[in-house]
């Protein structure tokens, strides 16, 4: 039960945990109202057997109950109560009070308003403040009585240079957290950050000069008042949460010896990432409504911060992932990766998929070694794999390796590929007719023709990354590559394309084929009947 209103457009609670409640302007009262609308001793609203009740204390203006002139009436709940330039809503929670504890003054024995709790919504904040964008922009903002501006401009001029300088997250809230100490009177200060998963975990606690990053210990943030804070997008000051009512159910509270504290979202924009608490354990009434507001602008100077280092983390990660992918696979296939969300980590983790291998290598190339010059054989080899590379991304298809003159791809991985065979088999075909054109532009210059064969194969394989604590290559593996590999080596003559009885199957006709003599390969127990591709030779 309590009476709540604004000042200054910040909610205010008052909660009704003694006998008696004393409200007026004079500093001896329980509820403070600085305003010359109200008498120093103005109102009273006290305990009448099992509810409660005010009563005009002889003050210049009078009160008013729901618009209404009284000198003393019950209350009931949602009952509003006028009194000066204020309007005190009775918060009675619709059930008769049943509990008595002390005399004469609030049980706590806390004066001037000393266990109100302030609830300052964002909304609110950026309204009062004029901001655009959510960005704090003017020291004036966090003008506090008692101190000095000029102090404040400094705290948030250095501030704002010490973040613009931090190259971790963990820097961003050390020097936040020492500028809060500086500024306000606190004991302790805990930031919280919101992970991918949704949960809120401590990454800074500080008590007295003791700074712990991560720590292991339970630490003293009520799970209350974080949820409020993260669900109702408000600060909160509480002046003492000990005896504060609308925290009375909240245990760690009490476990934890929470009196004076503020709570305040890490906030930018519309998105909160996290909560940042500062407390005095051993002090009641330590803050007020401006450290509310300052700690509120150094918590969106915090955010702020936070999210800019973790784009920058996230632009350098995507950089890594794109020059990681781009070792195997063709644009398309990249930003289709990057479009689901995939990191590399997760794209080439190892795992079982169905896809269709393609093997290609130039004939008699040990010939042509025996007879050309270094040079002149780079030149072949660099034509040869940049054709190759051409075909097989054309087709969205992963280039695995080049070994020798020898060419190795796959298709249906990363990304599943319903189509891996044709895509596989076109990606043969185009190989192909792009050595038949460049034999035509070597025959004009008088230098001999190449001879490419190529072998492609479907089924299922364990695709991913593979390799040693220093290389890791992303490969396939299985039968299904052997099977691939010797009919390019066994079954394949010079410009031919010859593809395995599952390849045919997948195909479903959509390219002619032909199928050959039942051959047993090396090193395998069962025979197979490969199929040659029947081609238009360019």
């Amino acid at each position: 039960m309590q009476l709540k209103t604004k000042i200054d457009g910040v909610e205010v609670h008052f909660p009704l945990t003694g006998e008696r409640l004393k409200i007026g302007r004079g500093g001896d009262n329980d509820v403070v109202l600085s305003d010359f609308s109200v008498s120093r001793a103005h109102a009273l609203v006290f305990r009448e057997q099992d509810a409660w009740a005010v009563r005009d204390l002889g003050s210049t203006n009078g009160i008013r109950l729901n618009g209404a002139p009284v000198e003393e009436a019950r209350l009931s709940d949602g009952d509003v109560i006028t009194i000066g330039a204020f309007e005190l809503e009775a918060d009675l929670g619709g059930e008769p009070v049943t509990e008595r504890s002390g005399t004469g003054t609030l049980a706590t024995g806390i004066q001037p308003v000393a266990n109100a709790t302030i609830v300052r919504s964002l909304a609110d904040f950026t309204a009062q403040y004029g901001l655009e964008g959510g960005v704090i922009a003017s020291a004036e903002t966090t003008h506090r009585e008692g101190v000095d501006a000029g102090r404040i401009v400094g705290f948030l001029t250095r501030l704002a240079a010490a973040l613009l300088q931090a190259d971790s997250v963990d820097q961003v809230l050390e020097r936040v957290m020492a500028v809060a100490f500086e500024a306000l009177s606190v004991e302790r200060g805990f930031i919280l950050l919101q992970d991918e998963a949704g949960e809120v975990r401590c990454q800074l606690a500080r008590f007295g000069k003791v700074t712990e990053v991560r720590p292991q210990r339970e630490i003293p943030v009520s799970k209350t008042i974080l949820d409020t804070i993260m669900v109702e997008r408000v600060a909160l000051l509480t002046f003492d949460a000990m005896s504060d009512q609308r925290w009375e159910r909240g245990e760690s509270i009490r476990i934890h010896q929470i009196r004076a504290a503020m709570s305040v979202p890490l906030w930018s924009g519309e998105r909160i990432i996290g909560v940042m608490q500062v407390d005095s354990p051993a002090r009641v009434g330590s803050f007020d409504q401006r450290d509310l507001d300052f700690l509120t602008a150094v918590a969106n100077y915090a955010a702020v911060a936070v999210e800019r280092l973790h784009y920058a983390e996230r632009v350098e990660l995507e950089r890594a992932w794109r020059g990681r992918l781009e070792r195997y696979h063709s644009p398309a296939v990249i930003e289709e990766v990057m479009r689901r969300g995939e990191a590399a980590e997760s794209a080439t983790k190892l795992r079982a998929a169905e896809v269709t291998v393609l093997f290609a290598d130039l004939v008699g190339f040990t010939a042509l070694a025996e007879q050309l010059p270094p040079e002149d054989l780079a030149e072949i080899l660099e034509g040869f794999f940049t054709f190759a590379e051409e075909a097989i991304f054309a087709a969205g298809g992963t280039l695995d390796k080049f070994i020798g003159d020898c060419v190795m791809a796959f298709f249906g991985a990363p990304m599943e590929q319903a189509d891996h065979a044709f895509r596989g088999v076109k990606a043969a075909t185009q190989l192909l007719d792009q050595v038949d054109r460049w034999n035509h532009r070597r025959r004009d210059l008088a230098q001999p023709p190449l001879v490419v064969r190529v072998a492609v194969n479907s089924g299922p394989v364990v695709v991913g990354d593979i390799g040693s604590n220093r290389r890791v290559d992303y490969t396939v593996l299985g039968n299904t590559v052997n099977v691939a590999a010797r009919l390019e080596e066994q079954a394949a003559a010079g410009g031919e394309i010859v593809i395995g009885s599952e390849t045919q199957r997948l195909l479903a006709g959509r390219i002619p084929t032909q199928a050959l003599d039942e051959i047993r390969l090396r090193g395998l127990r069962l025979a197979v009947r490969p199929h040659r591709v029947v081609r238009d030779v360019v």
